[in-house]
């Protein structure tokens, strides 16, 4: 995972506001973790990077390390903003018709985790770490209503000690269709 351990100028900043506007969800919660994070293309795939703090659990006393509850919202709060990077960018083809609106009106309903596998290696200091996510693939699926199925792994560690991993199939159920693209 050659990407998470780039020299601090060689990564690319985030963009502020679209990283504000894909937090709002958590914001109102004090749970924005991602502080930081940027997409682009590698090849075919599409890459999300984040770093990422805690400084206060929400939900429990400090565990002293990431855990899968942590590991969940991490993971939520980067695939928002890879998402909301791939659509304004145009770098996923099956969301090409989306616009910035149609994104904004899916990202809580309709962006759902159907499969989620993580494996801890070794612990993860959460007041500072960083995760690297790949949309590996994307699928049209049409079944008893048409849907998008990404499939993507991620990678988190800290300062190269703590290690976690993990494969996640994103749908979104509820693509835009001709009729409100038109709109």
């Amino acid at each position: 995972m050659s990407s998470l351990a780039l020299p601090e100028s060689s990564v690319v900043l985030s963009d502020t506001r679209l990283l504000a506007r894909t937090m709002t969800p958590y914001a109102g919660k004090d749970t924005v973790y991602l502080k930081q994070a940027s997409v682009f293309r590698r090849g075919t795939e599409v890459v999300g990077v984040g770093r990422f703090e805690i400084a206060e659990s929400c939900y429990i006393e400090e565990t002293g390390h990431f855990n899968a509850v942590e590991f969940n919202i991490s993971y939520n709060q980067l695939i928002y903003y890879t998402l909301a990077a791939a659509v304004r960018d145009r770098l996923i083809p099956e969301l090409a018709n989306w616009s910035m609106d149609d994104y904004w009106e899916r990202q809580l309903p309709a962006v759902l985790i159907s499969e989620m596998r993580s494996r801890y290696r070794r612990p993860i200091n959460s007041r500072a770490y960083r995760a690297e996510l790949t949309i590996t693939d994307v699928e049209f699926r049409h079944r008893s209503r048409p849907l998008i199925a990404l499939q993507t792994r991620v990678d988190f560690t800290d300062d190269g000690v703590g290690s976690a991993v993990g494969e996640v199939e994103i749908v979104l159920v509820d693509p835009p269709t001709a009729a409100e693209r038109a709109r």
